[in-house]
């Protein structure tokens, strides 16, 4: 594609590139869009997301996208999703923190288990769902606002990245919907997985907590991940801001 410095349009939706996004994004949406999200559909999509991002970045940094957007008349789209890159990276990080303090408090209700005192696993017990209940709090908090798309051919990445951002949010609070559902809920009388692990202290259900653990870990290094691609989204973003 030949590039003009004074061009202000970008690649139409049969470019290569802009193909491949939009296939991966249908593939991420059709994954998150499972009536029951599992443990191994949210790895899944955490990795799918930020293989949309990894492609939009290589769509963004040819350089007739950047000399595109970089004119006058997209610049202040380009400055809105700047501002949004930050509340994102901002959630994405909350996220992981939040993270690393849940696998903190199954590691020491694994410690109660093992030294079988009842009273202080169902302490930490309580404390896991005070954890999960913040960390809902702290997604919801993070307001996104809508930005004004540029015209033409660019409009279908202003789209590519108000979808992608939106089932981003989604996939981190799926995160601690899931980790929410492996209490037991004061309204119910169905035992799940950490439950069961409290009150019956038997072998096997001492693994129930490993197994959490590790799954809170393995979560937690795919928010890590996630956050790379979204900090590498913003650099490009950045450098088009700067010519």
């Amino acid at each position: 594609m030949a590039c003009h410095t004074r061009s202000v349009s970008l690649p139409t939706r049969s470019h290569p590139f802009l193909q491949k996004a939009e296939e991966e994004l249908k593939k991420l949406q059709a994954c998150v869009d499972s009536s029951s999200l599992t443990y191994e559909i949210m790895l899944d999509a955490l990795k799918a997301v930020g293989g949309v991002y990894e492609s939009i970045n290589d769509l963004v940094c040819m350089p007739s996208n950047q000399n595109g957007l970089s004119h006058m008349q997209h610049l202040r789209w380009v400055e809105h999703e700047l501002e949004e890159s930050v509340k994102l990276l901002d959630m994405c990080n909350t996220s992981r923190d939040n993270l690393d303090t849940i696998r903190d408090c199954i590691q020491d209700l694994e410690l109660a288990n093992r030294r079988g005192d009842l009273e202080a696993s169902k302490s930490k017990l309580k404390s896991y769902n005070l954890i999960l209940k913040k960390a809902n709090r702290d997604v919801k908090i993070h307001m996104f606002n809508k930005n004004e798309s540029p015209e033409g051919d660019s409009l279908a990445v202003a789209s590519l990245l108000l979808e992608t951002r939106e089932i981003t949010i989604f996939v981190l609070q799926s995160i601690f919907v899931y980790l929410s559902r492996q209490i037991v809920s004061q309204k119910s009388s169905k035992w799940s997985l950490v439950s069961r692990l409290v009150e019956k202290r038997t072998i096997a259900c001492k693994g129930d907590a490993s197994f959490l653990r590790v799954n809170v870990e393995e979560l937690e290094n795919g928010v890590e991940n996630l956050f790379r691609h979204l900090i590498q989204s913003r650099l490009s973003l950045l450098n088009i801001s700067s010519l």
